[in-house]
């Protein structure tokens, strides 16, 4: 078996990067029909997400100092705490989405473990692949899932919940560092925990946002599935993410995913091991302009707007997670009576894989523009995804200060639960195309709606507030 082992160094590389580079790029549309609506200004963006190192070969000796040291304090107050630990079983998902969000994603995986300890750029991943990165003197030595889009702003929102893969004990727990970091410069002050497993491996959550770790300690059981903390961006970190590293009891790394060139596993750790290639929208919104901050770490302003007036622009963006060469993305947009007023396609042709990426399309609003409010289709990767925005109405003014409003569950069989509406908020249920759902009414003190009644498919939740704002709120009967 092929290992990466600690191994102590006396000079530590410090090397400092932006938060993201990215690499923009016109589309090429393919329109249906040749009267479609058609957008003035097209553009793809691959987002390549700086590198960091998360822990170089003298902090990874500390922190095995320290586990060492804290095992003997567990050992000291019960012998038999480690044999105490649940038996490891296969992995879940060390993260998840706080309750009630419901958009269609929120991450993407960006970098795995690299298996080739040749260094500078001699890459390997499980799947055979490069989708890794080393440095001088070190390779990347675990997995990197990152917040997506609106990385600053879903921090702050607290969207992404870490939570333990395994049972077993914390061996080791730092809260108290900064956790708006932005660059790889060697910064061994991360924020996580250690949970040692029933076999003696343990698992290192990395780059917690400040204060937000549990409230057990050092020698507390932890369950599969319990929350840990909530992702940040402390110690060598430019974005905010969880880094995930599994090593066993002589701290060699082991790769949980299955694949052709992982020699640390011959079968998978988790559960249900997700793809190499996850083709994902994680987000489809409708913006007043085309920019996407990305300065860090100030927390984004998203420009999402869905109320357009005639002379407005109206920027449709799709932010994407897997996005290959070859890859079609259709899309339709339907009027307010039902007519398909733009029908296109276009395909990722740059020869280059992007696991974060958005694209943008600016359609002019002019008068012929029908009033009422208009549906927007996505396909993509077998899956489909819709929006929806008004034309000349009083739908989503000032939306971006609407985002504590949530419904849950989704997709709904019976019951949908309104979470931080106020009592006298006007509530609405609208089809796909826009059109209102009478006879159906959600009562305003408890934020529960019956919608057993409705055909499966999707619809939209209209939230109007006392102050005349309005929220659109989709979401999927099954």
């Amino acid at each position: 078996m092929k290992t990466q082992n600690l191994l102590f160094s006396l000079f530590l590389p410090v090397v400092l990067f932006a938060q993201a580079s990215e690499e923009s790029y016109p589309i090429a549309n393919q329109f249906a029909a040749e009267n479609s609506l058609r957008p003035y200004e097209s553009r793809f963006t691959g987002v390549k997400v700086a590198k960091s190192e998360c822990l170089n070969d003298a902090q990874l000796m500390q922190l095995k100092y320290q586990i060492q040291q804290n095992r003997k304090r567990i050992v000291a107050k019960d012998a038999q705490a480690f044999s105490k630990i649940r038996k490891l079983s296969l992995f879940q998902n060390p993260f998840r989405p706080k309750a009630g969000f419901n958009d269609y994603g929120y991450h993407t995986l960006n970098y795995q473990v690299d298996h080739n300890l040749t260094p500078n750029n001699n890459l390997l991943d499980y799947n055979c692949g490069t989708r890794t990165y080393d440095w001088a003197n070190g390779n990347h030595a675990g997995t990197d899932y990152i917040l997506w889009p609106y990385p600053w702003k879903r921090m702050q929102e607290n969207v992404m919940e870490i939570v333990a893969a395994a049972p077993g004990i914390i061996v080791e727990k730092r809260n108290s560092f900064a956790d708006l970091n932005c660059t790889n410069n060697g910064n061994p002050n991360w924020n996580g925990i250690v949970v040692e497993h029933a076999d003696g491996t343990f698992a290192i959550y990395m780059h917690f946002k400040k204060n937000s770790a549990t409230a057990k300690e050092v020698g507390d059981t932890v369950t599969a599935g319990e929350f840990l903390g909530l992702a940040g961006s402390s110690g060598s970190s430019t974005i905010p993410h969880l880094h995930f590293e599994i090593r066993d009891a002589e701290s060699n790394v082991i790769d949980p995913y299955q694949g052709n060139c992982n020699p640390t596993v011959t079968q998978t750790w988790w559960m249900q091991q997700e793809p190499y290639y996850v083709p994902r929208i994680n987000r489809i919104s409708t913006h007043s302009v085309s920019t996407n901050d990305t300065a860090c770490p100030v927390v984004e302003n998203t420009y999402e707007k869905t109320n357009f007036d005639t002379g407005d622009p109206m920027v449709l963006k799709l932010y994407y997670r897997d996005i290959k060469p070859g890859d079609v993305t259709a899309i339709k947009i339907t009027g307010p009576s039902g007519n398909i007023v733009s029908n296109y396609t276009w395909t990722q042709d740059w020869g280059v894989f992007y696991a974060t990426a958005w694209a943008y399309w600016t359609f002019n609003i002019t008068s012929s523009w029908e009033t009422g409010i208009y549906n927007i289709q996505a396909n993509f990767g077998g899956n489909s995804y819709t929006t929806a925005f008004g034309v000349r109405t009083p739908l989503g003014s000032n939306e971006h200060n609407l985002d504590e409003l949530m419904i849950y569950p989704n997709p709904v069989r019976d019951v949908l639960t309104i979470k931080n509406f106020t009592e006298g908020d006007k509530i609405e249920i609208l089809d796909s195309t826009g059109r209102l759902i009478r006879g159906l009414a959600a009562d305003t003190k408890t934020g529960k709606l019956n919608v057993s009644v409705l055909q499966a498919g999707n619809y939209y939740l209209k939230i109007s507030v006392k102050d005349q704002r309005v929220k659109l709120l989709k979401f999927t009967k099954k």
